[in-house]
């Protein structure tokens, strides 16, 4: 099922629809899901729909766990996820894994020689 989104640093993932397991993550006062939010801009990548955040290690084994977030689990119509500076991204109805992307430097690169 590789159907994935990127939004800025964030790459989401469509998976296998999974019943929300290990620690669920609340919506903040407003009611609003966060899925992440800028260090120094404020800028958040929110959803408004009612959906389950989870986080389960264990069904992003192959992801390193500095970049992990969670799980979002939508179960009826869709869910649109928000950002200050991005076009806003529609998912369907399904279970979804979200983590953020490696931004490499120069400095990363390697030069490979034949």
């Amino acid at each position: 099922m590789n159907v994935m989104f990127a939004q800025g640093d964030l790459l989401i993932e469509r998976v296998d629809d999974v019943e929300p397991s290990g620690r669920i993550l609340s919506a903040d006062p407003t009611g609003v899901t966060v899925l992440a939010e800028g260090e120094l801009t404020g800028h958040r990548h929110s959803i408004f729909d009612r959906v389950t955040m989870f986080k389960d290690e264990a069904l992003a084994r192959e992801i390193p766990a500095d970049l992990y977030i969670g799980h979002v689990k939508i179960e009826s119509g869709s869910a649109v996820v928000h950002h200050q500076e991005h076009a806003p991204i529609t998912l369907i109805e399904g279970t979804y894994r979200v983590r953020r992307q490696r931004e490499l430097e120069p400095k990363d690169a390697t030069i490979v020689a034949d």
